[in-house]
C-alpha cells in the first residue's frame, strides 16, 4: 500500500442479510417463473428492490431510483441510474395486482421446505389502510382487454396458466369511505386481510378489499385461497368474532379444517352462561407477560364448556356438526370492564342529576323534552340500560325519580370479564386451557399488522391507481414475510434464553423483534479499496452482536453478498 491507495466506505445496512433470505426464498426466481413480464429488467429484480426499499428505508415511496443508487442496492443488482423510473415501478405494481397470487403458493412451499415452516395453524385478521388523494375509478361499462403483457409468453407459461388464481380477472380494491379502525373520520381506505402462521407469525397469504367490506364476508374466499396456497393437511383456522357466523363455520368444516374463534356473546349465550355459572372452574392458564410472577400474583382464569351444533339442509339432506362452546372468565378482563362500567355509570348519573336540577325550568318544561333528554342520557353508553326512571306530575310541576335497576346491575356484574370461544377441535386434541392459550396467540397477527402499518410504512400511500395500491400491498406482505422469517429463526435458536447487546444498556431480550434485528445491522458498510487502476470491496468488520445474530440466523459471515449477485464479499 502507498499514497496512491485510496480507502472509501459505503453504508449498506442489512442488505447482505436480507439478500441471503431472498435467495433462500428464491423470490426473484419464483416471480420470474410464474408472473408474465416484458422488459429489460426482470420483474423479480424490481420486486426485490421494492422489498429491500421497504425494509431498509421504510418511508414514503418516492425516488426509488435515487435511493437504490445511494444505498448499494443498484450496485448489487447491476442497475444503472434511471433504470428504476416511476413508470416501470408503477407497471410492476399493476402486474403484481393481477398475477401476484400465482407466485404465492410456490413461495410458501419454498418457505416450508427451506425454513421448515409449519403451516398447520393459521391466524387471520383484517385492518384498514387509510390514505388520501385522487384515484382512478374503473369505467362502469369497461371491458378488460387482454394484451400481450397479460399473457404468459415464457417457457413456464403453462405453470402460470394452470394456477387457479389466474383463471379470472381479479378486480382492484376500490378506496371508499368505510368504518376506520383508527377512529379517524373523512378518510378513504381499503381493507387488507392477512394470514400468518402459528409458527413464528409468518405471513402466507393476504388479500385487498374495497374500503367498506365487512370482515365477516371475507372468510369464505380467504379459506378457499388458503386451500390453494397451503400444502394438503388439516388446518386449524383461528380468527376473532367476525368468523362466528354459521356460513363461515360451515366453510371451515367443508374444507375438512378445524376452527377456533371468538364467539359473539349475544343474549342467548349470556343466558346460557348465567344458567351454568356454577360450573366455572379454575383453568391452568396465564398470559406470557405474567409467567415470572408468583402464582398468587397472576390473574385468574375460570371456564367451563358446553356443546353446540351447526345445522343446515344441503342438496336436500339435513346435516349437523357438533362443536365446543367455551365460556371463559378473566380476572383482568373483569377488572377492566368494571372500571369502564363505573366510569360510564358515573357520567350517565351526572346527566340524570343535571336533568333533575333543571326540571320544570328552561327547556325541561314539557314532558316530551324531558323524556328526550333522559333517553339521550341513557344512550350515551350501553350501561344506560341499567337506569330506570319515572316521570310524574304535570306541566309546571313534574317530578322525577330515577336510579339503577338492582337486578339488572347484578346480572351485568356477573357477565363482566366473560367471553366465549368456539372450536370443533376435540377436548383430547385441544384441552380447555390449551384452547385459551391458542386463541391468545391471535395477538401475533395483530402485531404483524402493526409491523405492516408501522416499521414497513403502509400509510400514507400516494399512489394514483387502486391496482398499484394492491400491488404495493403484495410487496409489503412479502417484505413482512422476510422480516418475520428472520425474527422466527433468531427466537427459535434462542429457545427462550435472553439475547444481550441488541437493546440499549445491554438489556436482555428473550424475544428480539424483526425491526430490532434489522436495526442492529444498519451500520454494516463496505470498505472500498482503490489502488491505481484496480478496485476491491470488502465487508467491514462485524460487531460481536452482529456476528451473534448471523449465527442465530444460520448465515456464515463468509457467504454474505452485497455486490453483484454472483460474487461474495470476504469479511476482513
Amino acid at each position: 500500500m502507498n499514497a496512491s491507495t485510496v480507502f472509501d466506505t459505503e453504508v449498506i445496512g442489512s442488505l447482505p442479510v436480507l439478500v441471503a433470505h431472498l435467495d433462500r426464498l428464491k423470490l426473484a426466481e419464483t416471480i420470474d417463473k410464474f408472473i408474465p413480464w416484458e422488459g429489460g429488467i426482470p420483474l423479480g429484480t424490481i420486486v426485490e428492490v421494492l422489498i429491500l426499499n421497504r425494509l431498509l428505508n421504510p418511508t414514503a415511496m418516492y425516488r426509488i431510483d435515487e435511493w437504490a443508487q445511494a444505498s448499494g442496492v443498484a450496485a448489487y443488482y447491476g442497475l444503472k441510474p434511471n433504470d428504476l423510473n416511476d413508470d416501470l415501478l408503477g407497471r410492476a405494481l399493476e402486474r403484481l395486482m393481477k398475477h401476484g397470487d400465482t407466485a404465492q403458493a410456490p413461495l410458501v412451499l419454498q418457505a416450508v421446505r427451506e425454513f421448515e415452516l409449519d403451516v398447520s395453524q393459521i391466524h387471520y385478521d383484517m385492518t384498514s389502510i387509510e390514505f388520501y388523494g385522487a384515484y382512478e375509478q374503473p369505467a362502469a361499462d369497461a371491458e378488460p382487454t387482454p394484451t400481450a403483457a397479460d399473457t404468459p409468453s415464457t417457457p413456464d407459461s403453462a405453470n402460470a396458466a394452470a394456477t387457479p388464481a389466474t383463471t379470472q380477472e381479479k378486480p382492484a380494491p376500490q378506496p371508499t369511505y368505510g368504518r376506520s379502525k383508527s377512529g379517524r373520520k373523512h378518510v378513504k381506505q381499503i381493507q387488507a386481510g392477512l394470514n400468518v402462521t402459528g409458527d413464528g407469525a409468518v405471513p402466507v397469504a393476504h388479500a385487498a378489499f374495497d374500503g367498506n367490506t365487512a370482515e365477516s364476508t371475507t372468510h369464505p374466499d380467504n379459506l378457499r385461497r388458503l386451500k390453494e396456497i397451503l400444502p394438503k393437511s388439516e388446518l386449524l383456522y383461528i380468527a376473532d368474532t367476525k368468523l362466528d357466523t354459521e356460513e363461515n363455520l360451515w366453510e371451515v368444516v367443508d374444507a375438512k379444517g378445524k376452527f377456533l374463534c371468538g364467539g359473539a356473546f349475544n343474549v342467548g349465550l349470556q343466558k346460557r352462561f348465567l344458567k351454568n355459572i356454577k360450573k366455572l372452574k379454575p383453568v391452568k392458564y396465564w398470559p406470557k407477560s405474567q409467567a415470572k410472577r408468583p402464582p398468587a400474583e397472576r390473574d385468574e382464569y375460570q371456564a367451563f364448556e358446553l356443546t353446540d351444533r351447526l345445522e343446515r339442509t344441503k342438496d336436500g339432506k339435513k346435516q349437523k356438526h357438533d362443536y365446543r362452546l367455551l365460556f371463559v372468565w378473566s380476572e383482568s378482563k373483569e377488572r377492566q370492564e368494571t372500571t369502564t362500567r363505573e366510569r360510564h355509570v358515573a357520567k350517565i348519573r351526572g346527566e340524570f342529576e343535571k336533568i333533575a336540577r333543571n326540571l320544570n325550568q328552561y327547556k325541561l318544561k314539557e314532558e316530551k323534552m324531558i323524556i328526550q333528554r333522559l333517553e339521550k342520557a341513557k344512550s350515551l353508553y350501553t350501561e344506560g340500560s341499567l337506569f330506570e326512571y319515572t316521570l310524574g306530575g304535570k306541566a309546571g310541576g313534574y317530578t322525577l325519580t330515577w336510579g339503577l335497576n338492582a337486578k339488572a346491575l347484578a346480572e351485568w356484574q356477573k357477565l363482566e370479564g366473560v367471553f366465549v370461544l368456539k372450536t370443533n377441535k376435540s377436548t383430547r386434541q385441544l384441552p380447555l386451557g390449551a384452547a385459551l392459550a391458542k386463541y391468545r396467540e391471535q395477538i401475533n397477527v395483530e402485531k404483524r399488522i402493526g409491523n405492516l402499518k408501522g416499521p414497513l410504512a403502509v400509510t400514507p400511500m400516494f399512489l394514483e391507481k387502486p391496482e398499484r395500491i394492491a400491488g404495493l400491498l403484495t410487496v409489503l406482505v412479502w417484505a413482512l414475510m422476510v422480516m418475520s422469517l428472520m425474527e422466527r429463526a433468531v427466537r427459535r435458536q434462542l429457545k427462550g434464553k435472553p439475547l444481550v447487546g441488541l437493546y440499549p444498556e445491554n438489556r436482555p431480550s428473550p424475544a428480539p423483534t424483526g425491526p430490532a434485528i434489522l436495526r442492529c445491522f444498519a451500520t454494516l458498510c463496505i470498505v472500498i479499496v482503490k489502488h491505481k487502476h484496480t478496485q476491491s470491496r470488502h465487508l467491514a468488520e462485524l460487531s460481536a452482536i452482529q456476528l451473534k445474530l448471523l449465527k442465530l440466523l444460520g448465515i456464515p459471515p463468509s457467504t454474505l453478498k452485497a455486490f453483484k449477485r454472483s460474487s461474495g464479499i470476504s469479511v476482513t
